[in-house]
């Protein structure tokens, strides 16, 4: 019997200790594996382990471990977080709001207020307003893609068409995505691809709101709002852009169809720019601004790095964070020019610049600061995400009016916020 019980307390003591070296616990030598989420293409990879490369040789104290997301990002960290397998730091896009209110995320806040080197304000407004959780911030933006025009400018010259400007108006890209539209050809002037970013920057220039003054309504019920629905509607009853359906049916996606000459004009951010180098369109093209409205915000796509609440090593976390978000990770984000850096950061802005690579690469630049995140801001961004796309959705397709979908959507909005 003593000896059964001595085997059970050793063999208890062999998973305690196990269980330790596998919690992020500090080494004989004092070192710490912080482990951090990862997703994305190689290149988008590349950009994360070159970043943390450098971080290592100039901590050799800290090694830091990958935890790969792969494509089912949102699914895989909630079922991490669920099994109480976080990896310190996690991988976000909009979820931020959504993963505070699962008390799953640190807060930054006395963290930063204790880091003398550490400065907010470098960070453009709209990124931070988009990583807050009633009043508290959870995650700080390593990188940002705002939305711009794509066009082709040998399609501009066929029709005897001005090339556009970054001042130009709402109605002239009308006009213009018109005039490049040819039946005949198979051409379309725009490609509007239904999604939530999309669709919000549109609402968003027209100085339409998504939430009521004190957040608590849906503030898609204005005549702002309505302006844009009836406007995107445009799009398919003039023939400038296929609709859901039509898209659909080609399998391919807007890159595809530019770099095909099926569409004169995309929108998308910076991630159609690797690909455009490594495999070069056979015809001119540039990008340009979002047309002004009301005015000229857009929507864009951002990554995001926060602390898990679950984390045994908070100021280490906080330090690699900290990095990956500070000068060295942008250098590492504007080099691969995946993105831009989430900062105002000039050297690395630069970087973007000198490439001129498209020639108005400092479209993307300029439009940084005029990025709007108000439609990440809920706890329930993913449930309104796929509300909206469906509405509209059904709108383009011709199965319901513009006002029948401003109707539904803020209906649908205001019983999803409410929960």
């Amino acid at each position: 019997m003593k000896k059964w019980f001595a085997t059970l307390v050793c063999l208890i003591s062999v998973i305690l200790m196990v269980a330790c070296s596998s919690d992020n616990a500090k080494d004989k030598d004092g070192n710490v594996t912080i482990q951090m989420a990862i997703s994305g293409s190689k290149a988008e990879k590349k950009i994360r382990e070159d970043t943390a490369k450098a971080f290592m040789e100039e901590n050799p104290n800290i090694k830091i471990k990958w935890v790969d997301l792969g494509d089912r990002r949102y699914e895989k960290t909630l079922t991490l977080i669920s099994g109480g397998n976080a990896p310190d730091i996690l991988y976000l896009n909009e979820w931020v709001p959504a993963l505070a209110k699962r008390n799953a995320l640190m807060p930054l806040d006395e963290l930063i207020e204790n880091d003398s080197e550490f400065d907010l304000d470098e960070f453009y407004e709209g990124l931070i307003n988009g990583n807050k959780f009633e009043d508290k911030l959870y995650a700080l933006p390593q990188e940002v893609s705002p939305y711009v025009i794509y066009y082709n400018k040998d399609l501009f010259d066929k029709a005897g068409l001005d090339y556009p400007n970054d001042d130009w108006t709402q109605q002239e890209f009308l006009d213009i995505a018109l005039a490049l539209t040819n039946s005949e050809d198979n051409q379309y002037g725009f490609l509007y691809e239904n999604g939530y970013n999309p669709t919000l920057g549109w609402i968003f220039r027209n100085n339409g709101k998504f939430f009521n003054d004190d957040g608590t309504k849906s503030g898609l019920d204005s005549p702002e709002v309505l302006k844009t629905f009836k406007f995107l509607k445009e799009f398919v009853e003039k023939g400038i852009s296929p609709n859901p359906a039509e898209l659909e049916a080609t399998g391919q996606g807007a890159d595809a169809q530019f770099r095909n000459q099926q569409v004169a004009m995309v929108s998308a951010g910076m991630w159609f720019l690797p690909p455009f180098k490594d495999e070069p369109l056979d015809f001119n093209w540039d990008v340009v601004k979002m047309p002004k409205a009301e005015n000229q915000d857009v929507g864009a796509g951002i990554l995001s790095w926060a602390i898990s609440s679950q984390t045994k090593h908070k100021e280490e976390a906080w330090k690699v964070l900290k990095y990956f978000t500070g000068h060295e990770g942008m250098m590492e984000v504007a080099d691969s020019q995946m993105a831009l850096p989430s900062t105002k950061d000039e050297e690395a802005n630069q970087l973007i610049l000198d490439s001129k690579f498209p020639e108005n690469v400092q479209a993307f630049v300029d439009s940084a600061d005029h990025v709007v995140m108000d439609g990440y801001i809920s706890p329930f961004t993913s449930e309104l995400m796929e509300m909206i796309e469906q509405e509209t959705e059904k709108m383009l397709l011709g199965n319901q009016s513009p006002e029948e979908t401003q109707e539904n959507i803020v209906e649908q909005m205001n019983g999803i916020i409410s929960q």
